[in-house]
């Protein structure tokens, strides 16, 4: 049977190639590589008179179709632009005056037939063409602004234009209503669509701008004052550049450069690049302000890399700025506007070398950097490694293609009424419950279920990657402090929105005493059951909740999920019905191999994981590993410890090395602080010969590090403490937490080849009983005392 390949048509009113423009960009970067196995039609037009037809394959995966509009059509659009102060209006108009060219109409209808996935890029074709599409196509609205917004923003000062303004409204509702998949490329915007349009919050993927980041690493290393000498720059004084098209906030950005910040900084020299600089007046540019007008690709690229830093200052737009991409991926450091680094950063998440303030602050700014340049290799390597993790074209454009792949799949595979499941949780960041959850909302996708997780904000928290946020629908609507541990709060009625606009089956409330006062989580239960949704609370400290707490949750209507059977002790009968014990799941490795056979010229390697925290007993393991050496000269620690947010956790990693150290122990201590993907730690612990968690006590009610471990197959030690109850009979559990302890139940398995075979046998099985497959099965079946809580959605 041959391989079905996916056909993707995208429909667009400009053309993609020269990929000059945020918009014509983003088009390139999205589509250009979305897989092996999809062939992707752009149907597009050219937004100026005067071209010819012409059909290209831009990349094996891409091919460019662009067909003129009629000189009826330019004419229209032309006599519309004068009756609105001459703004620029084809664009959008582009829905109500298309009809005048029939050649682009029935190109466009005709790609559209044959199409698997129908993509609108921007929502100007979709009111012309929404009779062609049918109902077994999977249809994309992909957003790069809310145009809504946007368009307010940019023609409110022109009464003429309210018709306009109000029938894009429409249009842009119209689409959010018909579309399968609604693609912002921000969580703002996001956001702005489920309170705007009341937009079904499922249908949300964050689909990030970007940019080409390899090419920067092909380029020749030279030094920033050699490239500058060699552009004609001048080289006496630092050089912030900026780079931009001809657009209203970019021009206003630009004049801001131009008449207020080089007068104050006159240290400085600024450099203007791309169609931005028509909009300043050449007469008035000052001498220290050097205007490019538009630049190639390569020149362009060359300017970046022999600049000191890069400027936005940016005032008005929606969405992201893929200039900031560009600015990121040439290394260098950056002064922005909040609007500048909208849907990238915060002041208070922003990586080392984004540097977020009010635009009235710049000059103060650079006169602090004009003393102390902040263009060091530590900026560079951040800077560039934030790109290339979060906004890299060579990495979004082939996830783009898995969505597309899986929610085509997904829609010609299932009826519209399959479960929803709604997740409130951290998520995406440095967590070790948004963890879990992504590990659970993987598994009830597989298991066939649409899934919205309802996150924390990331004021105070950096995003971990796209991935997540492109492959499941993510509202971020609550906010954790995880820094002052008091500010954590949540608004009932927006959650009771989120559930009447999505109408999921069950909510799962991941419940950590640092994520929600009692009273509001109480209030959100109740919001969800008056909405006729089953509502689940699955507790990860249970233990270090008061019983009449638990009460009252089960009270308000939700059942109550533990990790260990002592955790529901103490609650009255007449609750006793509304609680479930349920282990931790566990995600299931990748490897065949019962373990590993080491022989007797190797070194003996202890495994461990866990955040780089105290009371996670790094410090406490390399004290044992002191101990053992007496008996085992050759061993060694191998850990896999991602470092916490704040400064504490680069703290306890020095003094952790220093006590290696001071034991003589430095040669024998590997410690991996990169925060990675569970599937590879499970991986790297298989390596070991034994795993050793010696945490400190704990209330909380199980350890995901226990479920890594028994899941690499590998014989498993660890500590006493409470959180390792319900894995007790499938480990070996030290008598106490001291290094003593700990060597002996070492020892005891690596002196002993049947007792580590045994653990690592029933450490297998109990993985196997316990995966998240298994839990998502059982989480969607409801329990006993609770109505299923399905809905039929029109």
């Amino acid at each position: 049977m041959e391989h079905k390949r996916l056909r993707v048509t995208v429909v667009d009113m400009q053309p993609i190639t020269p990929a000059v423009g945020g918009g014509r960009q983003r088009l390139l970067g999205l589509y250009h590589a979305l897989g092996p196995d999809i062939d992707c039609t752009y149907v597009g037009t050219y937004d100026w008179p005067g071209e010819s037809r012409r059909d290209q394959q831009i990349t094996p995966g891409l091919r460019e179709i662009v067909v003129p509009l009629s000189d009826e059509h330019h004419a229209a659009a032309a006599a519309l632009s004068k009756e609105v102060d001459g703004r620029t209006v084809i664009d959008i108009a582009f829905f109500d005056q298309v009809h005048l060219s029939p050649n682009f109409l029935r190109a466009a209808r005709e790609h559209v037939a044959e199409a698997d996935v129908v993509v609108f890029s921007h929502p100007w074709c979709f009111p012309p063409l929404a009779s062609a599409v049918k109902p077994e196509q999977l249809i994309v609205y992909e957003s790069h602004n809310v145009e809504t917004l946007l368009r307010t923003s940019l023609l409110d000062d022109v009464p003429a234009a309210t018709p306009l303004l109000d029938r894009i409204g429409e249009i842009e509702y119209a689409l959010c209503e018909r579309a399968d998949l609604v693609l912002a490329c921000s969580q703002e915007d996001a956001g702005l669509y489920v309170r705007l349009f009341e937009t079904d919050p499922f249908k949300l993927r964050i689909v990030p701008n970007g940019a080409f980041v390899e090419r920067f690493t092909q380029m020749p290393v030279t030094d920033r004052l050699t490239r500058r000498k060699a552009l004609g720059l001048p080289v006496g004084r630092p050089l912030a550049s900026f780079l931009g098209s001809m657009y209203g906030p970019n021009v206003e950005a630009a004049r801001f450069i131009s008449n207020k910040l080089a007068l104050r900084c006159p240290d400085w020299h600024f450099l203007v690049m791309g169609s931005v600089g028509e909009g300043l007046d050449a007469d008035s540019v000052p001498n220290n302000v050097i205007v490019t007008g538009r630049v190639n690709d390569a020149a362009r690229d060359e300017m970046l890399l022999a600049s000191d830093m890069a400027l936005n200052p940016m005032c008005a737009g929606s969405g992201t700025n893929i200039k900031m991409f560009d600015y990121m991926a040439a290394g260098l450091p950056v002064l922005t506007t909040e609007i500048g680094a909208r849907g990238i950063c915060t002041a208070v998440s922003a990586p080392k070398g984004i540097f977020v303030a009010p635009i009235g602050n710049f000059p103060d700014h650079l006169a602090d950097f004009t003393a102390s340049l902040p263009f060091t290799k530590n900026i560079k390597d951040s800077v560039r490694a934030t790109v290339q993790k979060h906004y890299s074209w060579e990495r979004i454009s082939p996830e783009l293609g898995r969505l597309l792949q899986s929610s085509w799949s997904h829609h010609v595979g299932h009826s519209r009424h399959q479960s929803r499941v709604s997740l409130l949780s951290t998520w995406n960041i440095t967590c070790g419950i948004a963890e879990h959850t992504s590990h659970l909302a993987s598994a009830f996708h597989d298991a066939g279920a649409d899934v919205l997780v309802i996150g924390n904000s990331l004021d105070n928290h950096q995003s971990l990657g796209f991935q997540r946020d492109l492959h499941t629908a993510v509202v971020r609507a609550w906010r954790w402090d995880n820094v002052y541990w008091c500010g954590s709060n949540i608004n009932p009625e927006q959650i009771e929105h989120l559930l009447r606009l999505g109408q999921p089956d069950t909510l799962i409330i991941q419940h950590h005493t640092g994520f929600l006062p009692l009273d509001q989580l109480l209030e959100v239960i109740s919001q969800a059951c008056r909405t006729g949704v089953r509502t689940i609370v699955e507790m990860h400290n249970a233990r270090a909740i008061p019983v009449t707490h638990k009460e009252q949750i089960i009270a308000a209507g939700a059942n109550l999920i533990v990790h260990h059977e002592d955790e529901a002790s103490g609650i009255s009968g007449a609750f006793a019905s509304g609680v479930r014990v349920f282990p931790l799941p566990t995600v299931l490795p990748r490897f065949k191999a019962p373990g590993r056979k080491r022989g007797n010229a190797e070194a003996i390697t202890i495994g461990g994981f866990g955040f780089l925290r105290p009371y996670k007993g790094l410090l406490t393991a390399i004290r044992t590993l002191s101990l053992l050496r007496r008996k085992y000269p050759r061993i060694r620690y191998h850990g896999w410890h991602a470092l916490y947010a704040g400064d504490a956790s680069e703290n306890y990693l020095k003094t952790c090395l220093k006590e290696a150290e001071r034991l003589d122990l430095s040669d024998a201590i590997v410690i991996d602080t990169q925060f990675l993907p569970i599937e590879v730690v499970t991986e790297n612990l298989h390596s070991v010969d034994v795993i050793l968690l010696a945490y400190e006590p704990s209330e909380e009610g199980a350890s995901a590090a226990a479920n890594t471990a028994l899941a690499a197959a590998r014989p498993v030690v660890t500590s006493p403490s409470s959180i390792f109850a319900p894995v007790a009979n499938v480990v070996k559990r030290a008598l106490q937490h001291a290094p003593e302890s700990y060597a002996a139940a070492l020892d005891d398995v690596l002196s002993n080849e049947a007792l580590a075979a045994r653990l690592c046998r029933l450490g297998a099985e109990w993985s196997a009983e316990h995966s998240y497959e298994h839990a998502a099965d059982q989480l969607l079946m409801p329990a006993p005392n609770q109505s299923s809580g399905v809905k039929v959605r029109s």
